[in-house]
């Protein structure tokens, strides 16, 4: 009788198991959205990017793609380049970032200019998967492309110099810096060093010097 008994339970859970386990991978592929946020409600961001990607494909919602990007990237994962690559191909992806400009998106998300933030990011998840010197100097290209005149804080040229510094790669880390000497895009910015007064020096400018510096010293390494 008892063996009955336990064999009945262990049916009983098995097919609850299976029940729960269906209706988890049912909800999974019906509502992604929901489950993008109740893995994010966990702390489970990995998981919940990887949803709000599904949301995406389900929706072509920008706004789920811009999340699950920004998760892979912050995450390191290289799932963040095809992302990114999808994402900055979209051709909401302007508006996009035209619309989050001002916003409290987050103390390490300038409120400023949303874009230079994205691409920088974009910039080390492309670097972080390259294989080649040909292929990192295409993303230096891209980040370059994206970056402006006045040498902002928080733009692509500088995330790349730091991830590149920060890997170590003594050699990626002297071809910025040669590249980044001769731009021509930044001659104005460096007719800065002729001004006797430090004090007019725009922030873009100390930002360029101090980036100079820390290749300089990482490609000497």
């Amino acid at each position: 009788m008892r063996k009955i008994v336990f064999k009945t339970i262990f049916i009983t859970l098995g097919i609850v198991l299976i029940l729960a386990i269906s209706a988890f991978g049912i909800l999974s592929f019906a509502a992604p959205k929901a489950m993008m946020n109740f893995s994010a409600s966990l702390g489970l961001d990995a998981i919940s990017g990887d949803y709000a990607y599904q949301e995406y494909r389900r929706s072509g919602d920008i706004n789920y793609l811009a999340y699950a990007f920004e998760v892979a990237a912050n995450e390191g994962r290289p799932a963040a380049a095809e992302r990114f690559e999808e994402f900055y191909e979209n051709e909401g992806f302007a508006s996009y970032c035209t619309e989050q400009d001002g916003q409290d998106l987050g103390e390490d998300i300038p409120k400023l200019n949303y874009r230079s933030y994205a691409c920088g990011l974009g910039a080390c998840a492309l670097y972080a998967v390259a294989e080649t010197d040909e292929e990192k100097l295409e993303v230096y290209t891209f980040a370059l492309s994206e970056t402006s005149e006045e040498f902002e804080p928080s733009n692509p040229v500088v995330s790349l110099a730091l991830a590149a510094c920060e890997a170590d790669d003594a050699e990626f880390c002297g071809i910025i810096l040669d590249n980044l000497e001769n731009e021509d895009k930044f001659n104005e910015l460096r007719k800065q060093a002729t001004l006797e007064d430090a004090s007019q020096r725009t922030e873009g400018y100390e930002l360029y010097l101090e980036i100079i510096d820390l290749l300089e010293e990482a490609a000497n390494e």
